[in-house]
């Protein structure tokens, strides 16, 4: 007899684990009250890259002479834009539910609780109670946008993600709380249709995750656009102004910032209240549910994968968590390594990275070479006409081992899989000096990079 797998969140997380499940034969549930594809999918990355693609199109547009390209006078309108996002999103939530049905998983819509190890309560959205009993339960609730208490958020003029991405207009002027990477996105997305944009970041750097020297290149661009950019600056209060409809941020230090809205991307708010954590005694605090590299909790045939766990926030963790989670389920042995989590910013430049960064690796004892190489010596970049950023690399001295590989620059973001998989792989500079790449590609600045680091580049 099937296996029952009663998964609690149809997100990135919760929807790859049905799919994955089903494949191994278990019967499975997938309980989701909204959307399938969860955040990602319908208020974040999937969205977010949508608008950010249109403003990209838009501003290259005003440059194509340069190319020999002459073509009218270009303009926007962002409620087109937003109606294209909509179909994107739209597109891609009825392939999630498309896959599901081929793969023979039953999808409950409503909210789950959990009763005990082997058994959900789910209240449908119709209002009923029903209960499902499974073999194994997993949890994939996610996370919303965190609002601090502080701030009286009316979803109109002071706002989160969720809304920024279903405004009908763009706005004037925008202030933008958080400099992290929606914050930066976000703030490049208005700023580059010609909003004025505020950013706000506590920290002393934007991006403080990555790479010390893409933050200030990053912030840099920013301001290139317009942008102004803030940091080492608190919020303290925010007011809706009557009857105008502007907001005034208070910040420390400053005089304070007056904008047309105010978008908060101060973080996720895990979603851990209401699913019967407490009843069951599952380990977990502010900081998510606790699992071990199985994404097993405490408590025998209970699981949790995605923005719940508090690991990394990001939609293919998520994914490769269900999986996971799931092979275990149902006999197989699977752990996940977070050694070589490639994430990215789809601002202008592009960034990318993957593994550790310079300063991650010292603090763990490994003697650092770096090497570097720019997108000013690729010809592949000229012909583009992007020759702004770099390509680091992060080398262990004794071992030549790559660590970690972090971009700023044109399709940055495309060239993560490479990236990726040199430090999963866990190649050194000899490995890489035997690969062959095509010339000319933007690739090659990471073998360059790579060969940089023991001075055996060509073109650096």
């Amino acid at each position: 007899m099937a296996r029952k797998i009663v998964i609690i969140g149809g997100g990135p997380g919760g929807y790859v684990a049905a799919i994955r499940a089903a494949q191994l034969g278990a019967q499975v549930t997938v309980v989701e009250r909204e959307a399938l594809g969860g955040t990602c999918l319908n208020w974040g990355c999937v969205p977010t890259k949508t608008l950010l693609h249109s403003a990209r199109l838009y501003r290259a547009m005003q440059d194509t002479r340069r190319f020999g390209v002459y073509a009218g006078e270009s303009s926007f309108r962002f409620d087109k834009m937003v109606e294209n996002k909509n179909v994107v999103v739209e597109t891609n939530v009825s392939g999630v539910e498309s896959l599901l049905r081929k793969h023979g998983v039953e999808l409950v819509r409503g909210t789950g609780e959990l009763l005990d190890p082997s058994t959900a309560l789910v209240r449908t959205n119709g209002g009923d109670g029903v209960k499902k009993t499974a073999d194994a339960i997993v949890i994939a609730t996610g996370s919303e946008p965190l609002v601090p208490g502080f701030v009286r958020l009316d979803r109109d003029r002071i706002i989160t993600t969720n809304e920024a991405l279903y405004l009908d207009h763009l706005p004037g002027r925008i202030a933008v709380v958080g400099g992290s990477v929606s914050g930066c996105e976000f703030a490049c997305l208005f700023g580059l249709l010609g909003a004025k944009v505020t950013l706000i970041e506590m920290l002393p750097q934007i991006v403080p995750t990555e790479d010390a020297e893409i933050s200030r290149r990053l912030e840099g661009a920013l301001r290139n656009l317009g942008i102004q950019v803030k940091t080492k600056t608190a919020l303290k209060s925010v007011e809706k102004n009557y009857p105008s409809g502007s907001v005034t941020l208070t910040t420390e230090p400053g005089d304070g910032v007056t904008a047309e809205y105010c978008l908060l991307t101060l973080g996720r708010k895990l979603n851990t209240e209401g699913i019967g954590l407490e009843r069951l005694g599952i380990d977990f605090s502010a900081k998510g549910i606790a699992v071990n590299e199985r994404m097993e909790t405490n408590i025998e045939n209970v699981y949790a994968i995605g923005d719940v766990t508090g690991k990394m926030l990001l939609a293919h963790v998520a994914s490769e968590q269900g999986i996971t989670a799931v092979e275990n389920i149902m006999g197989l042995d699977a752990t996940l390594d977070y050694s070589a989590v490639p994430s990215f910013i789809y601002t202008v430049p592009e960034i990318g990275s993957v593994g550790m960064t310079e300063d991650e690796a010292k603090d763990q004892g490994v003697d650092v070479i770096r090497g570097k190489a720019v997108f000013k010596t690729n010809a592949m970049a000229h012909a583009m006409g992007e020759t702004t950023g770099f390509v680091k690399t992060v080398v262990d001295q004794k071992t030549k081992r790559i660590f970690g590989i972090h971009m700023l620059g044109p399709h940055a973001t495309d060239l993560l899989g490479e990236a990726t998989t040199i430090v999963r792989a866990r190649m050194t500079v000899d490995d890489i000096k035997r690969i062959m790449h095509a010339h000319p590609t933007l690739s090659e600045s990471i073998k360059e990079a790579v060969l940089a680091s023991v001075d055996q580049a060509i073109h650096v």
